[in-house]
């Protein structure tokens, strides 16, 4: 079956390949792995477009039933206010500590417009370019179960929100290995010297006439 073989696929992702989701085309730059003592595990691949987009590409595994595995899309989101519906209070500088803490999860939470609906609570082990740590995870729904609201507190004190959505393995097309795709390494992004960034250019070509006009008045010329 064709859903088999893409998954087959997407597993073998590794940094430096490419593959395309909906015409757009997402390098792989980097992978982790997460378990927990109760058996759940994803595998994460980070996938940055040209125009530096960054979304994470899930695969959870059911911790009662490793056969049921579901694949999922995730964006972080930066700062984001979140409130308890009808209130107007920012809880996301405090919600890190709340969760190390032990606290109660908050029974609903509203992002922008949405409101999300407590699921579960996940405390496990975060491998990643072999560095470890642990991270705790709250999950929230929204009442159709079409979007995902995770919020991870870090063992260095930091939050980090996700916003997602499940998808198909089918969703993906025209995997490219590192050795056909272009490599994390080799992508350019703003901070590099590149025809993508004209300004950067025409700073550099300024910068070079004007050395070149100070050495000709210091030569005489």
């Amino acid at each position: 079956m064709v859903s088999t073989v893409t998954e087959t696929k997407l597993r073998q992702l590794q940094i430096g390949d490419r593959l395309r989701h909906y015409g757009v085309l997402w390098d792989i730059c980097d992978y982790s792995t997460y378990t927990d003592p109760q058996g759940y595990a994803t595998e994460e691949w980070l996938l940055k477009s040209e125009t530096l987009k960054a979304y994470y590409l899930l695969r959870e595994v059911d911790p009662a039933n490793s056969e049921n595995v579901t694949w999922y899309m995730a964006e972080e989101l930066r700062n984001p206010t979140i409130v308890e519906p009808g209130s107007l209070t920012d809880l996301f500088l405090e919600l890190a500590a709340e969760m190390r803490s032990d606290k109660t999860p908050y029974p609903e939470l509203q992002v922008f417009n949405r409101v999300y609906l407590f699921e579960s609570r996940t405390e496990g082990t975060y491998e990643s370019d072999d560095q470890t740590t642990t991270r705790i995870t709250w999950d929230y729904w929204d009442k159709p179960h079409l979007w995902n609201l995770a919020l991870e507190a870090w063992s260095d004190r930091s939050l980090v929100v996700y916003s997602t959505r499940e998808v198909q393995p089918t969703d993906f097309s025209d995997i490219q290995p590192a050795s056909v795709g272009a490599s994390p390494s080799s992508t350019s992004y703003p901070n590099s010297l590149d025809s993508r960034d004209p300004r950067t250019l025409q700073i550099v070509i300024a910068s070079i006439i004007t050395i070149v006009g100070l050495l000709l008045v210091m030569a005489g010329i």
